[in-house]
């Protein structure tokens, strides 16, 4: 005796809602896999790939200054002496971080080193975070293309070291006291010994 096969008939919108499901699904697994990637090379290539090259010269900008008082637009100008710039935005905790050690650098530096951090993030969201309006170092907001196109920074924070003839000597990603310490040392010794303490946040 055989069993009748059931007619199973599917609706056309479920049909297609699921293979459009599929279809998504697989696009996100495609884009966190490249994005997993790309970290993983910037940190296997030591962030080489990422930024202008070692042995270029600086571009200079504008920025309007958003600490310290300071009133107008103002030119980053790269020559003259040792700088770190830094790209940096805020809700990134990272950066947050690399601010908080750059804070506590800061005056161990300041006769060898200038500080410049730029951010390009909506005034709104600066205003959010205390750090960015608080520190010791000049912070300005920049257009969007500084970062991406004459630095090629794509990530933050981003960390480029400048010489007095607007050369970049070092660059990478700077989301920790060592990866700055690294920066600094390369100006001259004094700064290697430098004793980074970030201020731990309380916990409630």
């Amino acid at each position: 005796m055989s069993l009748p096969v059931a007619d199973i008939r599917l609706p056309l919108w479920l049909v297609v809602s699921q293979w459009t499901l599929l279809f998504a699904l697989g696009w996100l697994v495609i884009v966190m896999y490249r994005q997993v990637a790309y970290l993983q090379l910037l940190k296997d290539a030591g962030s080489e790939r990422d930024g202008l090259p070692i042995g270029e010269r600086a571009p200079s900008f504008d920025g309007t200054p958003i600490n310290r008082g300071m009133a107008g637009p103002t030119r980053f100008e790269p020559r003259g002496h040792w700088s770190l710039l830094l790209f940096a935005d805020p809700g990134c905790a990272s950066c947050e971080t690399a601010l908080q050690a750059l804070e506590q650098l800061a005056p161990t530096v300041a006769h060898t080193l200038r500080i410049q951090v730029v951010t390009s993030a909506h005034p709104s969201q600066i205003m959010a975070v205390e750090l960015f309006h608080t520190t010791s170092f000049d912070i300005s907001r920049v257009r969007e293309d500084v970062a991406t196109q004459l630095y090629r920074a794509r990530v933050t924070p981003f960390a480029f070291l400048i010489d007095p003839e607007g050369i970049i000597r070092a660059k990478g990603i700077a989301g920790n006291e060592r990866s700055l310490r690294n920066l600094v040392r390369k100006v001259d010794p004094q700064p290697v010994n430098v004793a980074f303490v970030v201020p731990q946040k309380s916990r409630v």
